[in-house]
């Protein structure tokens, strides 16, 4: 018996020895850095807003893999496989003793982090693979339209403040049509495939958008939409954005997302003013106070919340925490101009109108605010 299990030892041993080195070397093949994983969400959150179709600044386009290794105006080859310190894009992204770097460009953008910066330069020197699956992009742009067989679905509406004009959610796509007559205005097309609401700014000179791609990244474009020019595509969080709405003065937009955050940022450069994470499900809508001091949010959890945009403060639930009086959640919300009162329409088909107050239930329950 025991040399029995003294063979069988030995065996497990040879087995365990020659397997060994294959398992290592497993291993090592999958440390390799992935280009859809790791290095387009690094370009995705950084660069592609300045480097799109709609927007090719440099003339350089990196939402395109071919593109993205050719390089732009300056003639120099972006990404050359195999050698990171022949790349130009490496050049123009990393920092100097200082801390700055050419790229990324803007006066609140910040060099990538060295992590960042040492995953592209390991990923060009391993061959700059793109192991992205086939059909992951679109390719529909200003100058390839999406074209549709059906209406598109219509997941958000807004007028322009004159009442001329009706911006409506596409696919891949915001369109504005003329309010008397539903003539075709406009189509604007960035790199959201969803894109989920819209709204004119206070002046009529501008159309906000939210949107993404579900999954990857979440987006806020503002366009000039009679030129036809994005102005900014600014990308927050790993999924679809919603709910986008301005404040009064035109200076700051707020926008909800899916996980759980209320966000308030400049609407000329996307910098962040203010941000809440009080709800419990995702945020599908957001509006400004007349005075622009608050921001409302709705969310799937049900409620509707208040918060101060200056200190980010939660000041508290417009809607009741009372069991059973409310059913589904919140899905959009609106100013009722010049009185303090707030419309709210939710998944079980009421439209409901709230005060802008967040007094509490009285202990026999209730929906003191409604």
């Amino acid at each position: 018996m025991l040399q029995s299990v003294r063979v069988l030892l030995n065996m497990l041993s040879a087995f365990l020895f020659v397997a060994t080195p294959s398992f290592e070397m497993s291993a090592k093949e999958e440390k390799k850095v992935s280009f859809h994983k790791e290095i387009r969400p690094i370009f995705q959150a950084n660069c592609n807003g300045c480097h799109q179709p709609a927007k090719r600044k440099g003339d350089y386009m990196m939402t395109e893999f071919q593109s993205l290794l050719q390089g732009g105006e300056t003639g120099e080859i972006a990404i050359v496989p195999g050698k990171p310190m022949l790349s130009y894009l490496v050049d123009q992204i990393k920092s100097d003793q200082d801390g700055f770097a050419e790229m990324p460009k803007g006066k609140n953008a910040k060099p990538l982090h060295a992590t960042e910066y040492n995953k592209i330069v390991r990923w060009i020197e391993e061959g700059a693979v793109n192991d992205s699956p086939d059909g992951l992009d679109s390719g529909y742009s200003m100058e390839n339209l999406p074209t549709y067989e059906i209406p598109p679905l219509v997941l958000s509406l807004s007028y322009s403040p004159d009442g001329r004009h009706l911006a409506m959610t596409g696919f891949h796509e915001a369109i504005i049509r003329s309010a008397n007559g539903g003539k075709l205005v406009s189509r604007l097309v960035g790199l959201s495939e969803r894109v989920e609401s819209v709204a004119f700014s206070p002046d009529g000179k501008s159309l906000a958008l939210t949107g993404g791609q579900p999954g990857r990244m979440g987006e806020v474009q503002v366009w000039d939409w009679k030129t036809k020019k994005l102005k900014l595509s600014h990308s927050v969080t790993y999924d679809t954005l919603y709910g986008i709405s301005w404040s009064p003065d035109g200076k700051s937009l707020g926008f909800g997302a899916s996980d759980t955050s209320v966000r308030v940022i400049q609407s000329n450069d996307g910098r962040q003013i203010s941000y809440m994470s009080g709800h419990d499900d995702w945020v599908r809508g957001t509006v400004f106070s007349e005075d622009g001091k608050s921001i409302f949010s709705v969310s799937r959890d049900k409620t509707v919340k208040q918060t101060d945009v200056e200190t980010e403060r939660f000041i508290g639930n417009v809607t009741t925490h009372t069991p059973g009086v409310l059913s589904g959640g919140q899905n959009s919300i609106a100013l009722r101009p010049g009185k303090k009162e707030l419309l709210v329409g939710g998944a079980d088909g009421k439209a409901k109108l709230f005060r802008q107050a967040t007094k509490a239930a009285p202990a026999g329950g209730g929906n003191p605010n409604q």
